[in-house]
């Protein structure tokens, strides 16, 4: 175990338990039964912004859907503007709105921009009391109700996670002793290749619990978030993914017990569950008919590839892309990507009435205990509804005016209904409405997604824990190791009969103890185990890292392979010869000729404190004589790249953005071993930032070309390579970059 997750552990042990859930709390962004349904009754008919059920407002704006816990009230923000732009975690109280805490931080390696941070909700554990969130810039982060982190886990640094323009990050969920998000990722070994996977992690630790990727290569990033039910006496979650089909996977070990095949593209919106029935929608080109968009019941109780035997009901050319559903009594209730609100029934599909919300719909509806509907259209009206049997009937409807100078009030989150309130949010702040004494009487708690009874595995499954660790040469893990068998299949086998054995890693097991080698070298492999009686296997990822200082000239390394352990190679780089030397060449084939492959953003240590520094030779050819390539260098959450069509020297953070960008005049030759250094060093407040770049047969010049501070500084980060093919098409392959001379290394440390 690594000393940072020490750290952690000892901030878990010292943590008090909070206070259990009130009953009508909504924890997470579909509510407490996770299908948008209260089982509370309406607690307003009727509002005004003048102050009519209006309880509070604050000025905290926001694309999400609030989340409720235990008298406070918590949400994920954009804040800021310029340099000091940042996404923010705020909890405040649920009484006054006044905030109680928040956590700012800043936002990195990412393609999304401003009008897309802050569109996942955040999750809260009625156990613990502790919330989570799966920040834009990739870091997963639980917090205590006070707003202390527990503990950080940065999904592209240490996972390769991978995000889009779009915004399309998947919201976490909790069940039971595990937090769960999912993500496409390319990480290393088998996770080179990229796919949409799930991933399981201790809710109290942030260990890795295991990996879960059903599906095929996906088309789009998504945000769909799954359920979890029990049906058919298993425990599952039900997960739309990026490939188009709809899972349902075993929760506690990530087994596909059936497939559906939906769409050509990815899903976005989250399914609903009503005993057996699983009730999905989306707004792309259909498997199996050219139509737009579909709405379906799937019979869940199958196994294997139900796309044609699941199929209780289907409604197709209905868009319904980005809005999810909700269930009452039956009744399914839906919004199209027109901002058309339908009732069907859920039984057969048929349509009972429709209702006209607006323009553009984004935001989820929710649906009270006496049918009351409570909606949010994108172009900023909130409308509540009354599901009258055969219609639809409105019993309030406001329209947010325009902005100065900030355009449509923008409604894209889900209302949250708790305790006798409605919050909710658009862009200009955040809204309590109730009336007259907000406390209502208990309501009945939330339905369990099954009980203890409920089978967990489909076969014998040996889970070896933690899955995934990062280690440093010398270094142990402790493993636990235990056998997940089918309800009734027996008894768990002997902890002793376990045997647990390292293989493609530098190192050896005695016991459950893995030892990392002692060798200042990159080693990645797993440590794997079998049992047998019930007869069955597991694994476990296992990489090694080499403390500071580092030094790579790959000259151990074998032609064809990729550095061992390094986040985001795949198929982008390789182990090369050139001049007489190895080194790492980044492919610009045109077989892969789409930005996710020009592009290269390989990170080779785990986070690190600032005050680091990354040397590297570089060397690029050129395109037609021409068309060269950007290469360069990552340090805690930077960029310093040589862009070669725009002849600079450039430092930036939040490319997206950019929310800092500083350039100088550099021209780099083709086919010439160039030197690049950057340093980050923290500064009070701020950090200096200084990069050069010089003829590797030249001497060091004395000066930085780039010196500037950050006043809003990141303060860690991994340490990577960066370069882009530019010019890469399906025709013809681009200018391939060249890096060897590796160096990671601190002033006050002896230079590798």
């Amino acid at each position: 175990m690594t000393m940072r997750n020490v750290r952690q552990w000892m901030v878990i042990l010292g943590c008090v338990a909070a206070a259990p859930a009130l009953a009508s709390d909504w924890p997470s962004w579909r509510g407490p039964d996770q299908n948008g349904f209260s089982r509370e009754n309406a607690p307003v008919m009727e509002w005004s912004p003048e102050g009519k059920n209006l309880l509070w407002k604050n000025d905290i704006g926001g694309r999400t859907t609030p989340i409720v816990l235990n008298g406070r009230v918590y949400t994920i923000t954009p804040v800021g503007s310029g340099l000091n732009l940042q996404e923010r975690v705020v909890c405040v109280d649920a009484e006054t709105g006044k905030t109680i805490w928040e956590d700012r931080f800043n936002v990195f390696h990412t393609d999304m921009v401003e009008n897309r941070v802050g569109w996942t909700a955040l999750v809260a554990d009625p156990e613990t009391g502790n919330i989570y969130t799966h920040a834009t810039g990739g870091e997963f982060i639980c917090y205590n109700r006070d707003g202390k982190r527990l503990w950080t886990r940065s999904l592209t640094e240490e996972f390769g996670r991978i995000s889009g323009y779009g915004g399309r990050l998947h919201t976490p969920f909790i069940d039971r002793d595990k937090v769960i998000i999912s993500f496409l990722n390319s990480s290393w070994g088998p996770q080179a290749k990229p796919t949409h996977r799930w991933l399981a992690l201790d809710k109290k630790s942030g260990e890795v619990i295991y990996w879960a990727a059903p599906g095929e290569a996906p088309l789009d990033t998504t945000y769909a978030c799954p359920v979890v039910t029990v049906i058919d006496g298993k425990r599952m979650m039900i997960a739309p993914a990026a490939d188009g089909w709809v899972y349902g996977m075993m929760v506690d070990t990530g087994e596909k017990v059936w497939g559906y095949k939906l769409s050509k593209r990815g899903l976005n919106t989250s399914p609903v569950v009503d005993g057996k029935y699983v009730y999905v929608t989306q707004s792309e080109e259909n498997y199996g008919n050219s139509k737009m968009g579909s709405v379906l019941c799937i019979d869940g109780s199958k196994t294997g590839d139900i796309t044609e035997s699941g199929t209780v009901w289907r409604n197709d050319g209905y868009t319904v892309g980005y809005c999810s559903p909700t269930i009452r009594d039956g009744r399914l209730y839906v919004v199209t990507n027109d901002a058309e609100l339908i009732c069907f029934d859920g039984k057969d599909g048929s349509k009972i009435w429709s209702y006209d919300l607006g323009r553009v719909g984004k935001g989820s509806p929710v649906i009270t205990a006496d049918g009351v509907i409570y909606v949010g259209e994108q172009t900023g009206i909130f409308d509540i509804l009354k599901d009258a049997g055969d219609k639809c009937t409105s019993l309030s409807t406001y329209e947010f005016p325009m902005r100065p100078e900030k355009g449509v009030d923008e409604f894209y989150g889900s209302p949250a209904i708790a305790n006798g309130r409605v919050y909710f949010q658009v862009r200009s702040g955040m809204y309590c409405l109730g009336s007259g004494d907000s406390k209502t009487a208990a309501v009945a708690d939330a339905a369990a997604a099954g009980d203890g009874d409920a089978q967990t595995a489909l076969e014998p499954t040996l889970r070896i824990r933690p899955a995934e660790v990062t280690v440093h040469p010398g270094e142990s893990v402790e493993y636990t190791a235990d056998v997940v068998v089918p309800a009734g299949s027996g008894d768990q086998p002997d902890a002793g009969a376990i045997k647990l054995a390292a293989g493609g890693v530098a190192g050896s097991v005695s016991g459950t103890t893995f030892t990392a080698a002692d060798a200042a070298t990159y080693s990645a492999g797993k440590v794997s185990g079998k049992v047998a009686a019930p007869d069955c296997s597991g694994e476990a990822r296992v990489r090694v890292i080499p403390k500071l200082p580092i030094s790579v000239d790959f000259e151990d390394m074998k032609p064809g392979t990729v550095p061992p352990g390094w986040i985001g190679c795949g198929k982008k780089v390789t182990i090369d010869e050139h001049d007489g030397s190895k080194v790492l060449r980044k492919i610009a084939d045109k077989k892969f000729p789409s930005p996710p492959f020009m592009r290269l953003k390989t990170y080779m240590t785990m986070p690190l404190e600032t005050g680091y520094t990354v040397q590297c030779d570089l060397l690029s050819q050129a395109k037609k004589g021409r068309i060269k390539p950007d290469m360069g260098l990552v340090n805690a959450r930077y960029d310093l790249v040589a862009v070669g069509m725009s002849k600079v020297l450039r430092v930036e953070s939040w490319s997206a953005i950019p929310r800092l960008r500083v350039e100088v005049p550099f021209v780099f030759e083709p086919d010439t071993w160039y030197t690049m250094k950057f340093t980050v060093q923290p500064e009070g407040e701020q950090a200096r930032l200084l990069g050069k770049i010089w003829p590797r047969d030249g001497a060091e010049p004395a000066d930085w070309m780039i010196d500037t501070l950050d006043p809003c500084p990141n303060r860690e980060g991994s340490a990577g390579l960066y370069a882009y093919s530019v010019g890469t098409t399906t025709k013809s392959d681009g200018p391939e970059t060249y890096f060897d001379n590796v160096k990671v290394y601190r002033e006050s440390e002896p230079r590798p």
